[in-house]
Order: structure tokens, then sequence, then C-alpha cells
């Protein structure tokens, strides 16, 4: 049995990545592919592995101060609508804000969770500002409600235009008809 460089009395989970000493499970954290002490050295290497998020697994929404669980999505991109009060939550800022429904324009709506996976990756190469509404509800009432595509008012031609030429498969409906 292999103890812990730390607590000789307790069995080794793993070796750190960085320095290659045992630990248990309490002294490791676990990255992506590896297992990290808590030395500062190997804690750099373990923030590399990790991927960047915007915020937290979970926050407290400032409107409602409920507790909320964010998908990674959410947690990447920062900005995401309270499942409680329906308030939309920007934590690119410090302190978080409210975001007012006002600052952003429809211009789609989907119930192809392909479709929407695509609009988003598009929209963030392109950095635009971006909201959609109802997308994790699709997985729970499909066919009911589609998601709602919105962007920030200041671009939302310019969101239209990147979005021309993309065409929505067969539970697609776009919010401009007439555009």
């Amino acid at each position: 049995m292999k103890t812990c460089f730390n607590h000789p009395d307790q069995e080794a989970l793993s070796k750190c990545h960085g320095c290659g000493n045992e630990y248990c499970e309490s002294c490791l954290d676990e990255g992506i592919e590896y297992y990290y002490c808590k030395n500062s050295e190997c804690q750099a290497l373990l923030k590399k592995e990790l991927p960047e998020y915007a915020v937290p697994e979970s926050v407290i929404c400032p409107n409602c101060n409920i507790e909320l669980d964010l998908s990674e999505d959410e947690r990447r991109v920062g900005k995401f609508r309270c499942s409680e009060c329906d308030a939309v939550i920007d934590y690119t800022v410090s302190p978080p804000k409210i975001i007012e429904d006002t600052n952003y324009t429809e211009i789609l709506s989907s119930l192809n969770q392909g479709d929407i996976a695509l609009i988003k990756s598009i929209l963030e190469d392109e950095d635009i500002d971006y909201v959609i509404y109802g997308e994790n509800f699709l997985g729970i009432r499909p066919l009911l409600e589609p998601a709602r595509i919105l962007v920030n008012t200041d671009q939302v031609e310019e969101a239209k235009n990147i979005l021309k030429d993309f065409d929505l498969n067969i539970f697609g409906v776009s919010a401009n008809q007439d555009d």
C-alpha cells in the first residue's frame, strides 16, 4: 500500500501530476486528466488544465437571492436567465448586474437544440452579445416552447447579417418572418 506524502497513515489515491508525490484524496484536486496536490506550482498546472469559466458552478441571483446551478455554457458566457425570477444576469462584471430585457431584441427562435448550439457558436465567434431564453427547457418540454435567441439591440443588424444564410432545421421558427 502506497501512503500519502502528507499523511503517512492514509492510503494514497494517486500521484500528483506536477511533483510526482503520492497523496490521499483530501490532499489532491482533480483536473480533467490528472490529479494535483495543493503545492502552488502544481495548482498553477491544474489551473492551466481546467477550462476557463467566467463564473463558478453555482451562484446567487442578485435579484431574488436563490442559488443557481449553472451549465458549462452559462459559466463560460457569464450571462444567463434566473430560473426563479426570470431576470437576465451578467456575471462578467463585478458586482453582477441585472440586464434589462429592453437592451435585447429577439432575432430567432427554434425548437432544435442542434440549431441553437450552432447559432451560439456563430454568435460567440463574432463577439455578438446574446441571451437565450428557454434553452434548458427544450430537454424537459420538447416541442412545446421554442428557445428564443436575443441579441444586444446595437448588434441586431450585424447578427442578422451573420445568420442570414443559416438554414433552420425542420423545427426551426424565425421570430422575424418579414425580415
